[in-house]
């Protein structure tokens, strides 16, 4: 699960045009790094990500890839605000044991980004 940061404030702030660069921007450095899985766009700023392959093989590696991408990205000042793309991130695997669907990984990988989101709210402030 991804969720952007701070799509609001950019569309409210520098227009819906610019919104839609940083949320293409966004999704173009997810598609780069996890390329062998789809990637949906489930509402305004959210998206769901369904490792495959080479991609679920390296997940872990490739999500703190990600995270670091992200990281450098949010705090590079010498970008535009809606090129300092700043995405919460939150990753599941089927457990057979404890997964009844698809759903209960959904909600775990969900609860997850959740986490991620208010740490990082709570280390800008």
């Amino acid at each position: 699960m991804a969720d952007l940061n701070y799509l609001k404030r950019i569309n409210d702030t520098y227009g819906h045009e610019k919104g839609n660069e940083y949320i293409f921007g966004a999704c173009h450095e997810m598609c780069l790094i996890f390329n062998h899985s789809p990637i949906f766009r489930i509402g305004g700023d959210e998206f769901v990500i369904l490792l495959e392959r080479l991609d679920y093989l390296n997940r872990n590696s490739l999500l703190t890839n990600l995270e670091l991408i992200f990281d450098k990205s949010a705090n590079d000042k010498t970008k535009e605000p809606w090129q300092q793309y700043s995405v919460a991130l939150g990753m599941a695997s089927f457990d057979p044991a404890t997964d009844l669907s698809i759903e209960d990984v959904f909600k775990r990988a969900d609860k997850r980004m959740y986490e991620n989101k208010q740490k990082m709210k709570a280390a800008r402030e």
